[in-house]
């Protein structure tokens, strides 16, 4: 007998299963893979549809940076905001706009259902903080280090500053802005869910769409491709910034309440309202635009309840945002900048421009 027939010989006594068991074996691998692709398609679902919310503090991804982490602070988040959705008003020219929920007020205070001007003022919390609740809607929100979040109800607008200073963020309805040392990171809210997103960092601003698969970096040699990532700003990281380099708690309540007394108030002929906490400047005109001041005026933030505006100042970067007719979002660091009117969305840097037009098409001016 030949080697080959004998190989042959041997390959054919080999027990081999019979066609119903090949077949169930075979829908058995199919089963588990359908289990194993449906469990992994309903968790991609699950992070997928993360609300929007300006004021979402528990939804945060485990793996997210850890310089843009809510979930570092939930105790805090739960406090702050906890109740159900509260739905924000509609502004006339601003169709662009992604629509977006805010939560009820604190169980410091009636919701904002009841809210009533009368029952504006200033306290202590629990959790070593300070809160100062204004006419039309409006709280500020203190550490005894003094760091600030502004929060404007009627709009859905945040504004926060961090205790020293090097890291602040603004929350609105067109966009978020969030500044962390010498970098800035920017997301613009699109209408139509083509989000825009740009980054001002030092080697100069890069930037991108939900809808473009590459990234362009506008440099002092001109705009070209590059290879870069962006922050989930989904969240509320304005808790984080709040609170991260401030000292609270209720082991600072005392400290809180200190804070408290030695604070100031006056009123001005024309109605105008202004406290001094712990050497931060808050005012509130009749029409309800509130200012609030830091270190000589170094550090400002701004918001009116009546068009929708906001604006942060500080020595970091400059940005304003508003709503109705001259809706925008706007960011300015040294040279670099950045404006958004939901139709055309550019980033300028060293005398070059470039952005993308209403149909998502890049253009270098």
């Amino acid at each position: 007998m030949c080697i080959n027939q004998k190989i042959n010989d041997d390959h054919q006594n080999v027990d081999r299963p019979s066609e119903g068991a090949a077949n169930a074996a075979v829908l058995s691998v199919r089963h588990k893979y359908n289990q194993r692709h449906n469990k992994v398609k309903s968790k991609q679902s699950v992070l997928n549809a993360r609300p929007r919310s300006l004021y979402t503090t528990l939804t945060c991804p485990e793996d997210q940076q850890q310089h843009i982490a809510p979930q570092a602070y939930p105790e805090l988040g739960k406090q702050l905001e906890e109740n159900s959705a509260y739905g924000i008003e509609s502004h006339l020219g601003s169709q662009w706009r992604r629509k977006a929920l805010i939560s009820k007020e604190s169980q410091f205070f009636s919701g904002l259902d009841n809210w009533s001007d009368a029952e504006a003022g200033l306290l202590a919390t629990p959790h070593g903080t300070i809160s100062l609740r204004l006419r039309n809607k409006i709280r500020v929100d203190l550490t005894v280090d003094r760091a600030v979040r502004l929060i404007n109800w009627k709009n859905n607008i945040v504004l926060a500053l961090s205790g020293s200073g090097t890291a602040s963020a603004l929350l609105h309805p067109n966009g978020r802005i969030y500044q962390y040392g010498s970098r800035v990171e920017i997301l613009a809210h699109d209408f139509h869910g083509n989000d825009k997103y740009a980054k001002m960092w030092y080697k100069g601003v890069s930037f991108s769409s939900e809808q473009c698969a590459l990234v362009y970096l506008v440099d002092a040699a001109g705009t070209r491709t590059t290879t870069d990532t962006f922050s989930d700003m989904r969240d509320d990281f304005s808790l984080p910034i709040f609170y991260a380099e401030s000292r609270h708690g209720p082991a600072y309540y005392q400290q809180a309440a200190q804070v408290l007394s030695n604070s100031q108030y006056w009123q001005t002929n024309e109605g105008i309202e202004n406290w001094i906490i712990n050497n931060v400047r808050i005012s509130q005109t009749p029409d309800g635009l509130v200012r609030i001041a830091r270190n000589n005026n170094k550090y400002q933030l701004r918001t009116s309840p009546s068009n929708g505006t906001a604006s942060l100042t500080t020595p970091f970067l400059h940005c304003t945002a508003s709503l109705g007719q001259t809706s925008h979002l706007f960011v300015r660091r040294g040279e670099r900048r950045m404006h958004y009117d939901g139709t055309s969305f550019i980033v300028r840097n060293a005398g070059h421009s470039a952005g993308f037009d209403n149909s998502n098409q890049l253009n270098v001016y």
